[in-house]
């Protein structure tokens, strides 16, 4: 522990300030003075510039009074301690700031081997707490994953829900959006998580979490737009080479618990995944080889060792498209992300997507995406 416990001492009076801060060698504590302030207004903003751990606070100040100014700091810093000065005459006032959690309260004039004590006191409760937090940091993914686990199969009572999410440093609400993702290869899970992750990675209300059924499932706390959603997909089929399927709920319309929500989304999950053995191998085969020139029905259904006609009409009837707009699709996503993600030319873009002329390649791409690659690369 190398960083000091910041303290701020706010009193009317230079001399009660003086007095506090001369009084003890803060740094036995492992605090330091980052500011004074002589009145309420004053206090707070130095309370929150520095990001105080302590505050040394009178009840009697202009502006601001020592109540208030203990709970606006409250609100902005849940965490901070403060310890009470004051005078016998404000003494009926301790009381109130007792229920506002007060560590202490010291009468004035300010004994030196008293504060000493109060110090030790708080310093070690500090130290309590940034220990309990720093494990709680290091088993937070695990927390969660077994937390989530009970709640998605109905074993959390909703009057505990409140308090665990609050507990994981989560909104205390529903969350918005739940998403579940199935890859295609079992062998693929452990990835699509680490893609999950990372994608929501600047997400800071968000739990990823993995399934005794292999199901990735993210619960978000907003709701994602179609594009996003869209990107995310797009993100998945680039990482995931055999596919996988994924499924968004918008949990804010569909008045379910999410115990409910979430086996919604598997049954959803399972509709998309009634898919013959040999439109599976296709599509993993097709991911893999899509931006190939020479790829064509037919060289796909000689690899499986089947007929064209039977594979043609196995793909359209279980995945609702043809092999073209398949590959189309596949060849889209890949683009999309190129032109995102890298500078390269539009004619390396059409090479690298199986594409023989940048002309053709712009008028697929214009005519799926409603832009063209140029234009597109400009708005996003």
């Amino acid at each position: 522990m190398h960083e000091y416990w910041r303290v701020v001492i706010a009193d009317d009076e230079p001399w009660i300030r003086e007095g506090i801060r001369d009084a003890v060698l803060w740094k036995t504590f492992h605090m330091e003075v980052s500011g004074e302030a002589e009145n309420g207004e004053e206090a707070f903003e130095l309370a929150i510039k520095h990001s105080i751990h302590l505050m040394v606070v009178d009840l009697n100040m202009p502006i601001i009074n020592g109540l208030e100014l203990m709970k606006k700091v409250r609100k902005k810093l849940p965490k901070c301690r403060f310890i009470v000065v004051t005078g016998y005459d404000w003494f009926s006032y301790a009381q109130e700031a007792i229920r506002l959690h007060v560590d202490d309260y010291l009468l004035k004039p300010v004994e030196p081997h008293q504060l000493k004590g109060v110090l030790e006191k708080v310093s070690q409760s500090l130290l309590s707490e940034q220990q309990k937090e720093r494990h709680l940091q290091k088993n937070l993914g695990l927390l969660k994953e077994h937390f989530f686990l009970k709640w998605i199969d109905g074993q959390v009572s909703e009057n505990d829900v409140e308090q665990q999410l609050k507990f994981l440093h989560l909104p205390t609400r529903y969350p918005e959006m739940l998403c579940v993702i199935r890859p295609l290869k079992l062998d693929d899970v452990d990835r699509v998580k680490e893609v999950t992750e990372q994608f929501f990675g600047e997400e800071a209300e968000k739990a990823v979490f993995l399934n005794d059924e292999r199901l990735v499932t993210t619960c978000l706390w907003r709701i994602l737009t179609n594009h996003e959603q869209q990107i995310f997909v797009n993100r998945l089929n680039v990482e995931i080479t055999a596919g996988t399927s994924v499924f968004f709920m918008n949990l804010t319309e569909a008045q379910q618990s999410i115990a409910q929500a979430y086996q919604t989304c598997k049954q959803k999950l399972s509709q998309t995944f009634n898919v013959s053995p040999i439109v599976v191998r296709a599509k993993a085969y097709m991911h893999k080889h899509f931006d190939s020139r020479e790829i064509s029905l037919k060289q796909v259904a000689d690899t499986l060792q089947v007929s064209s006609v039977y594979l043609s009409r196995m793909m359209k009837h279980e995945l609702g498209m043809t092999f073209v707009q398949l590959l189309t699709e596949m060849r889209m996503q890949k683009a999309v992300h190129l032109l995102k993600t890298t500078t390269l030319p539009i004619h390396v873009i059409a090479e690298q997507t199986g594409y023989e002329t940048q002309h053709y390649f712009s008028t697929v791409f214009k005519k799926t995406i409603g832009a063209s690659p140029n234009q597109y690369r400009r708005i996003m």
